[in-house]
């Protein structure tokens, strides 16, 4: 999946997710030029390293999204220090979950808790994200997470889907948003360059259970988790759905893992061997 020019979205339409550590720092001095970078909210260190991080990247010349677990925000103070930081940073763009902590560590249970707050803060930022889980999440049920989706829609500018190996998941979750109302523009998640086993690994960390399991009955694990099954062959059974006007996908969120720089190397060849 690569840039419309017919799509048109306030915020970028090309994304490398990155986690807040040293190694992507080094990697994001090499890119060529400004790339949108979004920064992850690890449990460990929470988001204020989150921001911190962003401002290093910022610094740069990249503009970044800045992720904020819900669940790890102890209070308005708290919240508001985040804010601040993030306007220091650089980023207009907030993106919001709401956590895996077992206990939240404040009053915000979850990204709508948190979202109904932002909404009315002076410090909003311009624009906030929020979650689509296209194959459900293992902790809530799925009618009332796609409940939740279109209750935060009404408070949030756009939607990134969490990372999915099957297109179908993709389409069916899009068009059941679609008919529920949800008009918020979509930006797909999907897996960066990174190593099979890697990608494997933090599949099952961050809960891509079933697209897991729809790899090894489709395709066969190994075979899909090479580069030309994972990025292109995916990349190819998405592109279809950039044309369709009922979908409104604004593009892509690439979940580098911090591959970033071969992330990057493939995205830029793919769009020149698509020019060519």
């Amino acid at each position: 999946m690569r840039d419309d020019p017919s799509t048109t979205c306030a915020h970028d339409r090309t994304r490398f997710e990155v986690l807040p550590f040293s190694s992507v720092e080094e990697q994001a001095r090499r890119l060529p030029g400004p790339v949108r970078l979004t920064v992850t909210c690890p449990p460990k260190h929470g988001p204020d390293r989150a921001v911190e991080f962003a401002a290093r990247l910022h610094a740069l010349g990249h503009p970044v999204t800045v992720h904020v677990a819900a669940r790890m925000v102890r209070d308005r103070a708290h919240l508001n220090a985040l804010l601040a930081g993030m306007a220091d940073a650089g980023s207009e763009d907030l993106f919001l979950i709401g956590g895996d902590a077992e206990r939240p560590l404040g009053p915000y249970s979850s990204a709508g808790d948190l979202l109904r707050v932002l909404d009315e803060h002076p410090r909003r930022p311009r624009t906030i994200g929020i979650a689509g889980y296209p194959e459900g999440h293992p902790a809530i049920p799925s009618e009332e997470l796609e409940q939740a989706v279109w209750e935060k829609s009404r408070s949030a500018d756009y939607v990134t889907t969490q990372m999915c190996f099957d297109s179908d998941a993709v389409r069916g979750w899009l068009e059941r948003q679609r008919r529920r109302g949800m008009t918020l523009p979509v930006l797909i998640g999907m897996p960066g360059k990174v190593s099979r086993r890697r990608l494997l690994e933090m599949s099952v960390r961050i809960g891509v259970g079933p697209s897991v399991r729809f790899v090894r009955k489709q395709h066969g694990l190994l075979g899909f988790l090479s580069r030309r099954s994972t990025l292109d062959r995916l990349d190819e059974a998405l592109a279809p759905l950039l044309g369709d006007p009922r979908l409104d996908i604004a593009g892509v969120q690439y979940f580098t893992f911090n591959q970033l720089v071969d992330t990057w190397e493939w995205h830029a060849g793919d769009r020149e061997d698509r020019a060519a």
